[in-house]
């Protein structure tokens, strides 16, 4: 293969890694929706397209084997094709983690209806734009917005640790609607786990970018 083959491939391959975290924005955006609307079509549909996802990222990881097989990369390109290895199974798991929501969206179906609490919506916004500004930053090799993801992780640790404060009380108040408040604190679990992915997403990008591994 030569040098200039070799380049298009590895842009090619970052843009299918790119392509992978668009439609992984749309994804998240009908898990959060569906939430509220409870469409048990919807909910399905979102754990049966996680198969999707999980075929992009083998697809991605055999290009980068292939490409690190093909010809011996310089330093850059190595940083790039490591990225991507990494980049690729945090969006993977962020897909993993909005089939377990929906999971837990039927089984909500299943109960009486209790009101999501307000303090979780705030939760919720702020790991969506963890996701959307990582997914830009992965675009756009943008280090500010990579640093400002990173910075909000303990925003969204703050909000989990106040939620489940808060559904806990909910439970003693109300011990008839325990499963349901159960169901919203392993949503809540998931989505914290979202923004770690998030985060995880962000210091690869600096790593490319400025060759800064984060501690």
């Amino acid at each position: 293969m030569t040098r200039t083959k070799y380049v298009e491939e590895l842009n090619r391959l970052l843009n299918n890694v790119r392509i992978m975290g668009v439609n992984l924005e749309d994804t998240l955006d009908q898990v959060i929706v569906n939430l509220q609307d409870r469409n048990p079509d919807v909910a399905q549909k979102i754990i049966a397209d996680d198969d999707i996802f999980d075929n992009k990222e083998l697809e991605i990881e055999r290009t980068c084997i292939d490409l690190v097989l093909t010809q011996t990369p310089v330093a850059t390109d190595w940083r790039e094709i490591a990225s991507c290895l990494k980049l690729v199974g945090d969006l993977e798991r962020i897909a993993d983690h909005c089939s377990d929501i929906s999971q837990y969206t039927l089984r909500l179906l299943e109960r009486e209806f209790v009101p999501m609490p307000e303090s979780f919506k705030e939760m919720l916004e702020v790991m969506r734009s963890m996701v959307y500004d990582s997914i830009t930053a992965i675009s756009e090799n943008d280090v500010e917005l990579a640093q400002r993801v990173i910075a909000t992780d303990d925003k969204v640790d703050k909000l989990f640790h106040e939620l489940r404060q808060e559904l806990t009380e909910l439970m003693q108040r109300n011990p008839q609607h325990v499963p349901q408040y159960v169901d919203y604190l392993m949503i809540a679990k998931y989505v914290e786990r979202i923004a770690d992915h998030s985060t995880n997403i962000a210091e690869w990008v600096l790593y490319v970018v400025k060759n800064e591994l984060q501690p």
